[in-house]
């Protein structure tokens, strides 16, 4: 199969300064593309990730004004995890959460990994996990944070479903491997895509999640290019299940699946990336925007609040 591993994940601000402060001031991520919603170009779409902006190290987040904080519940995207190179990291990111207000949890350890979950300013469900192995990315290190401690990218993506079993089938379809048991008295498994992972929950509760500012809009899978999204999408068709057929989302294209549990899983392309436009030394400086929407640029930065 070509699914090679994430590609990225797309999650729901409110306070959109906040939210730069955190992911780059806390966390020491790089802001490497700062662009808009295709689908609704009032709001911003932030793009945060290692210095080259590599596909599978980037959390973006779209700015909605207006919307209510999320009610926690099932058939969700209900934690992203980001990869440190060290246990001695991962002690570092916990005393800098507890100097800079940051919730966070004890070390534990979960599939094998020694784990720390912790939440954003906005109650965005996070995680630091230690995986030394990890070598694919250029690790940022803003904020004066120590370029041995940085975090290298997103490791995993935690999805919770009313039932796991069916969850567990549809990533297989993708390509993705199953690491340990899966039988009908699992509540927890992990499926592998290359050196990345899905962490699948299992919650039978009635209550859903109901989308808003601190949960996760959707996580995206990646391929090499479009001849690989296109065999993607022919698996996904053949299946029947619901897509959008592939879309040009210019610094890649995509095809966006409704899978188990009506999340959103997307197929994305590691071709053509964020210097497709801007010059790597200066990914995030300024307003980008897709060819068909540069004839609209004044009229859409009258909505941009500045972000330095």
């Amino acid at each position: 199969m070509s699914v090679k591993g994430l590609h990225h994940v797309s999650a729901i601000t409110k306070e959109v300064l906040d939210n730069h402060d955190f992911y780059t001031k806390i966390l020491g991520l790089r802001l490497v593309k700062k662009t808009v919603n295709q689908d609704e170009t009032s709001m911003y779409h932030l793009f945060y990730a290692d210095y080259k902006g590599t596909p599978g190290t980037d959390i973006t987040f779209f700015e909605i004004g207006q919307s209510s904080k999320y009610q926690p519940g099932t058939n969700s995207i209900s934690r992203t995890v980001f990869r440190v190179p060290s246990l001695n990291a991962l002690e570092y990111f916990k005393e800098r959460f507890q100097e800079n207000g940051v919730y966070t949890e004890g070390t534990i350890e979960r599939f094998g990994y020694q784990y720390m979950n912790f939440s954003d300013y906005e109650n965005q469900r996070l995680a630091l996990i230690v995986d030394p192995e990890y070598n694919e990315s250029q690790p940022f290190a803003g904020a004066d944070i120590p370029e041995e401690f940085a975090i290298t990218g997103i490791k995993a993506v935690e999805v919770t479903v009313q039932y796991l079993k069916p969850m567990v089938l549809f990533l297989e379809m993708l390509g993705g491997k199953v690491i340990g048991e899966c039988d009908d008295e699992t509540i927890e498994t992990e499926v592998k895509f290359g050196e990345d992972s899905i962490f699948i929950m299992e919650n039978r509760t009635l209550q859903i999640e109901k989308e808003g500012f601190g949960s996760v809009h959707h996580f995206a899978l990646r391929v090499r290019d479009e001849e690989d999204l296109k065999k993607i999408l022919a698996i996904v068709n053949a299946e029947k299940w619901r897509n959008s057929g592939i879309v040009d989302r210019f610094y890649f294209k995509a095809v966006y699946i409704k899978a188990v549990g009506n999340i959103t899983v997307e197929i994305s392309t590691e071709e053509p990336g964020f210097t497709v436009d801007e010059r790597l030394e200066a990914l995030g400086e300024s307003l980008s925007l897709p060819p068909d929407l540069e004839k609209d640029r004044d009229f859409i930065e009258l909505y941009m609040i500045p972000i330095n």
